[in-house]
């Protein structure tokens, strides 16, 4: 049988705390060989601006591979829909196990690897967060922070003030946090131990001469060709991690704007997470040293995610089973 875990499935299975032990498991896996990152497959929708997009990593020690899809389409976010979906499949056999709506799983996984990245980088006494986009990443960001530093003040940008304000106030409900919005993004990072940008922008909101020295930043929103989150000073003055550096030199509008224009070289990225996981790469190496993680997001991380997933509805008998003969009768049009 394939089981098929809904949204709410996903919710009642898994949290935060869980979400960050599974990926960094998984980066280190990966950094020891014993798990693989594909090359994703990107596709823009004819008659429209919006992108499909194909993930996928096999998880050997799991004994597990998948694909997730993802497709996004500018100014259409509708609740309840599918904008992300993983297929699991079994290692030995081949055989599709489940199918899992992954729009909470991506916002979890994707904070989740922040949260690791901010284990191996961020000073043990960064306690000031400043967040740059007040979006749906913006709060699984905030939680996996909240949960691996001792983060007592919070201060919010967003071009939205009310989103800013909103996030603010769910932040001050949920952890013991001082959370307010502020009326820039450069009142946002400066002075700030961390900062979070989760935005969606083309041109740079973030100036490297706003960071202070000892600060880390988790960069998570430019994850395409034709999006800028950091101009370039912020590349020259850092350290830079990444989730794989293959990936973020290759779609990273802002890092891949700073490699070509020569103000650094493709080098810039020194570390992957899964290095610094595995103790093969060094993480902060002084109290003054200005880090980065930049994040495109991988297939590793759903994938990972996905077979604990798997695993918790064997065991608890959660999610909706899907006979695959009937399924396969359907997909082919046989009644």
């Amino acid at each position: 049988m394939i089981v098929f875990l809904s949204e709410s499935d996903v919710q009642a299975a898994i949290a935060m705390p869980e979400t960050l032990t599974i990926v960094e498991a998984a980066f280190r896996d990966h950094a020891l060989g014993q798990a693989t990152i594909l090359p994703r497959v990107c596709q823009t929708l004819p008659g429209t601006a919006g992108m499909f997009r194909i993930l996928s990593a096999t998880l050997p020690t799991r004994k597990v591979f998948g694909m997730k899809t993802l497709t996004g389409v500018p100014g259409r976010r509708l609740e309840n829909e599918v904008y992300f979906a993983i297929l699991l499949f079994e290692m030995g056999s081949g055989a599709l196990r489940a199918v899992i709506s992954a729009n909470y799983l991506t916002g979890l996984r994707t904070g989740a690897a922040s949260g690791v990245a901010a284990k191996y980088l961020a000073r043990e006494d960064a306690s000031s967060l400043g967040i740059v986009g007040a979006g749906v990443q913006a709060w699984f960001q905030a939680e996996a922070l909240c949960a691996v530093r001792p983060i007592d003040t919070v201060k919010i940008f967003s071009r939205n003030e009310n989103h800013a304000k909103e996030l603010a106030m769910r932040l001050c409900r949920t952890f013991p946090v001082d959370a307010v919005a502020v009326a820039s993004a450069q009142d946002a990072v400066q002075g700030s131990d961390l900062v979070i940008a989760a935005t969606t922008a083309s041109t740079p909101l973030i100036q490297g001469d706003w960071l202070k020295p000892g600060t880390h930043v988790n960069a998570i929103g430019a994850n395409t060709r034709t999006k800028r989150e950091l101009d370039a000073s912020c590349f020259e003055r850092a350290r830079v991690v990444a989730d794989s550096r293959e990936e973020v030199l290759h779609e990273s509008g802002d890092l891949r704007d700073a490699v070509e224009t020569g103000r650094v070289t493709s080098d810039v990225v020194y570390a992957e997470l899964g290095e610094l996981a595995a103790g093969l790469q060094q993480g902060r190496s002084s109290a003054e040293e200005i880090t980065i993680f930049k994040s495109v997001g991988v297939a590793l991380q759903d994938v990972a995610v996905a077979a604990f997933l798997f695993e918790v509805a064997q065991r608890s008998g959660i999610g909706t089973q899907l006979d695959p003969y009937a399924l396969g009768r359907h997909l082919v049009g046989i009644s």
